[in-house]
């Protein structure tokens, strides 16, 4: 930039050197002044893209709290029935056993009784 004007400061009288080294210095100064704006622009701009992504980090932690308390549960849920399987097929066998108890009483009784008929 300061390059083309200093070839045209020799045309130019000595009294406008000072106003051109001033005008570039303002353009420079203005130029800064964008380039942070830009860079704070983007600085402002990540910043609500990390406030997005923690909001969505804690959602996402919460569904896998949930998710977590509810395969605890299910898992205790399966533990409990498979607890009460274990029960019943043991239910199953006493009755299994009752019922030919009963069954040899009766035969028992028919065959003392049938005689006597």
């Amino acid at each position: 930039m300061s390059t083309k004007k200093e070839k045209q400061a020799p045309a130019e009288a000595p009294a406008d050197q000072p106003e051109t080294a001033v005008q570039e210095l303002a353009d420079l100064l203005a130029l800064a002044e964008e380039r942070v704006e830009r860079l704070a622009s983007r600085a402002r701009e990540q910043a609500a893209q990390i406030e997005r992504l923690r909001g969505a980090l804690e959602e996402t932690a919460a569904e896998r709290d949930r998710l977590r308390r509810e395969l605890e549960d299910g898992q205790q849920g399966l533990s409990r029935l498979s607890a009460l399987e274990d029960q019943v097929g043991k239910l199953e066998g006493e009755r299994e056993q009752v019922r030919s108890r009963i069954e040899s009483l009766i035969k028992s009784l028919e065959a003392a009784a049938g005689p006597a008929a």
